[in-house]
């Protein structure tokens, strides 16, 4: 990782030797035969000036046909191997950020939007490609040419060669001054198309929130003036990168004019024949390409290590949670918070403070408080999504960061608060973590969260694909559906985070059968719903972040006043 963050090009040249060896390959013997044809055409110009016989002309013909056939081969595969190189090396360094991405925390992400991170995985992943492709082909295209067609200039002429290319070591300054803009402003370019794309990202998934608030002109309106400044700042590149052809393009046509003045007198004396004029001028030609070249293939190198700078700073995140257990996981005999202290990242203020509490295998936790009180928090801590920064957290008594993160995850299944779901089939999120199972297994999941009969109503029963997000079907099934999919896959903890408000009375009690009753399950459930929580072992009443009462259901009512509260609201409603 260290080597390609620093040499990126080199990186992938080491990696994906093969084809760029033979795309160079292929690419010498292209110039070097786009550099030799222009003789032969002055050999067969210069034999129609003899008016030599049609037999030697023939010759000349056949082997200009057989050159310019030889160098639409050699051509062709220079383009086919380069292209494999730039296009493999792109899904490489896509399938590293993604795998990066994977195995970045919680403080990742609240840190860097999902707009800006699929821009970089996808534009800037693509520009990064045209430099080492594109970019770098260009440039060696470029030298090559001026390594084969620069001697043979000379060869023919010393004196034209110098006076028609008298503006050539000018351009290597000019490169030098526009490079460095390009530089600066196609990042500038790439962090405002970020922003455009978070943007729209959250307008479209935020749709049904401005259409009930009726807020669609007032959020057209921004988008209007986020995509403004992103065209503004993609004026100001392409103005500055306009600049390389013409200017280079000039300084070495300009040699052309100097050729007709330069060589009036040799030609008319028949010091040089129209052969060699005609090719002469035909290099002069050539030469064009070259410094064009040097432009774009700059001006692409400048771009894509912009966008590789962006690369590179995601890259060099490392993740906050260390997987450095050596210790696998397999049994849940007891788990326990002692004295744990957190806050979250950017924010000076405790989200928990000094929790303890043990729970043994199989018994059932409840957990209730207010808003803010630290209910989700105490629920991502034990499935190490974050990490505690004062005490412990222990699983058989052993410290948590002792456990590889795998094997934790494996054992301890967190149902989240707001449901999720992939735009694959219903299967295939039940069966998310776990899909092998039968078709037995499955409907038996699906009937335990009361899911088998709607299901069997889609158009096509569990193969029917869901939307993005579940947009398909109701919240009360997605939620039922992300219980499943806990449900479906092997655990020792299952962690309910506020999910069992948002199904049925006759879904709870099923579950409470096939669940709670089951001593070698170890369940939490965060819950506003009392009814959720009476079964339970034990109940963890939070109030700001601290425990206010830990103990047995029927003891709550006397010791903890936040729960007294709770009660009283919930009788008041159900009286109402």
């Amino acid at each position: 990782m260290e080597f390609l963050l620093r040499h990126p090009f080199l990186h992938y040249l080491r990696k994906y030797p093969r084809p760029a060896i033979i795309g160079m390959t292929y690419l010498l013997a292209t110039n070097g035969i786009d550099a030799y044809w222009p003789l032969l055409l002055r050999e067969g110009l210069d034999l129609i000036e003899k008016k030599a016989a049609l037999s030697e002309l023939s010759r000349v013909c056949f082997l200009f046909l057989v050159v310019l056939m030889l160098l639409a081969f050699t051509r062709y595969n220079w383009r086919k191997y380069f292209g494999e190189f730039h296009t493999t090396a792109m899904e490489d360094i896509r399938q590293t950020i993604f795998r990066h991405l994977m195995g970045m925390s919680q403080k990742f992400f609240q840190k860097n939007p999902v707009g800006e991170l699929m821009s970089l995985i996808t534009n800037d992943v693509q520009s990064f490609r045209q430099a080492i492709g594109p970019g770098f082909l260009i440039i060696a295209d470029g030298v090559i040419i001026i390594s084969f067609v620069l001697p043979i200039m000379i060869s023919i002429n010393p004196e034209w060669t110098w006076k028609t290319l008298i503006l050539f070591p000018l351009l290597p300054f000019l490169i030098w001054k526009v490079m460095r803009a390009i530089h600066q402003n196609y990042k500038t370019q790439q962090h405002e198309f970020a922003k455009l794309t978070a943007f729209t990202q959250e307008n479209v998934a935020g749709v049904r929130v401005i259409k009930s608030f009726t807020k669609e002109n007032l959020r057209s309106e921004q988008y209007s003036a986020q995509s403004k400044q992103f065209e503004k700042t993609c004026n100001k590149v392409a103005l500055i990168d306009s600049m390389f052809g013409p200017v280079m393009e000039l300084g070495i046509a300009f040699g052309s004019v100097v050729l007709l003045f330069i060589s009036v007198d040799d030609v008319l004396s028949g010091a040089v024949t129209i052969g060699t004029f005609v090719i002469f001028q035909r290099y002069i030609q050539k030469m064009i390409w070259p410094v064009s070249a040097f432009g774009f293939g700059i001006s692409y190198f400048q771009k894509g290590f912009a966008s590789f700078d962006r690369i590179k700073e995601i890259l060099k995140w490392s993740p906050d949670i260390k997987d450095e257990g050596t210790i696998e996981l397999t049994e849940i005999k007891s788990f326990e918070l002692r004295n744990v202290s957190f806050s979250y990242p950017f924010n000076d203020q405790e989200a928990l403070h000094d929790l303890s509490f043990r729970l043994e295998k199989g018994q059932k936790l409840g957990v209730i408080g207010g808003i803010g009180s630290g209910k989700t928090t105490l629920l991502q801590l034990m499935v190490r999504l974050y990490e505690p920064q004062l005490g412990e957290i222990l699983i058989n008594d052993r410290p948590i960061a002792e456990y590889t993160l795998r094997s934790l995850r494996n054992c301890i299944k967190l149902i989240p608060q707001d449901p999720f779901l992939f735009s694959q089939s219903v299967a295939d999120n039940v069966l998310f973590a776990n899909p092998a199972p039968s078709d037995d297994f499955l409907a038996s999941t699906l009937e335990s969260v009361q899911m088998d009969l709607e299901v069997a109503e889609l158009p096509h029963q569990h193969r029917t694909q869901l939307g993005e997000k579940g947009v398909n079907i109701s919240g009360g099934q997605k939620q039922r559906l992300t219980i499943a999919r806990a449900l479906a896959s092997p655990f020792e903890l299952l962690l309910f985070d506020d999910n069992l408000s948002a199904i049925d009375t006759k879904t709870e009690n099923y579950l409470e059968k096939s669940l709670f009753l089951d001593h070698q399950r170890t369940i939490v459930v965060v819950s506003h719903r009392l009814s959720s929580l009476m079964k339970m072992d034990k109940l963890l009443v939070l109030k700001e972040g601290q425990s206010e009462y830990f103990g047995s259901f029927a003891k709550a009512f006397e010791e903890s006043p936040t729960f007294k509260s709770f009660l009283q609201l919930q009788e008041m409603h159900h009286g109402s």
